[in-house]
């Protein structure tokens, strides 16, 4: 496990691959890395941006009016950097091998898989940071509205929101001193060498599997799942409490749906990097059994094409279980677009009791 080095999951060690002759064998590889790297990993990642940018362009012209508005921007914007960065890794490689070899792009390879994932993980944590900050939104509107004025606001989102890109840094900055590359003098391709933090056993337990884990996977999960079950317990009693039946049949069963297909997601999504950690200790050394030929090879870019779909998805969640971002995206083409009525932070909090929408007027 010490000797791991998470560059060596998609890319191979260039002084033992470089004595190979034939290089027939990775052509199923290269044909692999096109597919799920350059095709399916390429076309995802361009739907998100162009679904991110319509998030965006719908939810900036409002942000500074709502604190749940405000907070969709940023994690638009958040996913939007986790698809850049992953774009950056994934599209070149495949393509890059298929058109020029095998060998083709080893040292950008190496480059991104050693610094450019670790951006990746920042971005996608800041992420995870903001989705529990809209659901925070969402769970003290419902169920604590008489703490809204305090909790919900657009000012506490910026804060917030600093605050996450801050703390995701500073918590991911060992990796970026784990390994260092090292080019070969006869090949002049770079090798990853371990540096002390890589070879500790306790960093590696402490830190690389039980801080990471917890940090990006169970608190998140638990976070998420309690606000939401919580909430969805609260709407049902305020649906047959407060308003006349059928009223909030569709609020609520958007609610539901939202928050299932958010939590659900993310579920799903984050699962495959902890796998990963747990593979990790199971296949040791792991870039053995990833790289071409191994036993994991074609697990190899699962965990980076999850990530992508994390990050990719939010628009087609709005579209489908959200009525009012929908009209607000029909809104940008053929009607006035504006995203919330004319009110103040705190009372758009309080009408708030799901994400994306709780009613036909916001989003």
């Amino acid at each position: 496990m010490a000797s791991v080095a998470t560059q060596d999951f998609s890319t191979e060690s260039g002084a033992s691959l470089q004595r190979e002759s034939d290089l027939s064998h990775f052509d199923s590889c290269i044909l692999y890395y096109f597919i799920f790297g350059t095709c399916i990993g390429g076309l995802l990642i361009l739907i998100g941006l162009m679904g991110n940018g319509i998030t965006i362009s719908i939810m900036g012209r409002e942000r500074k009016k709502s604190a749940t508005i405000n907070c969709l921007f940023m994690l638009a914007i958040a996913d939007s950097f986790v698809l850049l960065t992953y774009g950056y890794m994934l599209i070149p490689m495949g393509l890059r091998k298929l058109a020029f070899g095998w060998w083709s792009g080893h040292n950008y390879n190496h480059i991104s898989f050693v610094y450019v994932i670790e951006v990746a993980r920042i971005f996608n944590q800041v992420s995870a940071f903001i989705t529990m900050l809209v659901t925070f939104q969402r769970y003290v509107s419902v169920c604590l509205p008489t703490r809204v004025k305090q909790l919900c606001s657009v000012r506490l989102v910026n804060m917030l929101t600093a605050i996450s890109y801050v703390a995701s840094t500073l918590f991911f900055l060992p990796n970026f001193f784990a390994y260092v590359l090292v080019k070969d003098k006869d090949s002049h391709r770079y090798e990853s060498v371990s540096q002390p933090l890589a070879l500790s056993s306790a960093f590696q337990i402490l830190y690389g599997t039980v801080a990471t884990g917890l940090v990006t996977y169970v608190i998140p999960i638990s976070g998420l799942s309690f606000m939401s079950i919580r909430i969805i317990r609260a709407m049902r009693v305020q649906s047959h409490a407060i308003q006349p039946a059928g009223a909030l049949n569709r609020t609520s069963r958007d609610l539901i749906l939202s928050s299932i297909a958010i939590v659900a997601l993310f579920t799903i999504c984050q699962c495959f990097m902890l796998i990963t950690r747990v593979l990790m200790w199971i296949y040791d050394p792991y870039f053995k059994y990833a790289r071409c030929g191994g036993e994991l090879q074609y697990f190899d870019f699962v965990p980076y094409i999850t990530m992508v779909i994390n990050s990719a998805a939010n628009f087609a969640i709005y579209m489908i279980l959200a009525k009012g971002f929908r009209k607000k995206f029909v809104g940008l083409f053929v009607a006035d677009n504006q995203v919330a009525p004319n009110m103040s932070p705190c009372a758009i909090g309080e009408t708030r009791s799901r994400l994306p929408a709780t009613n036909d007027s916001t989003v």
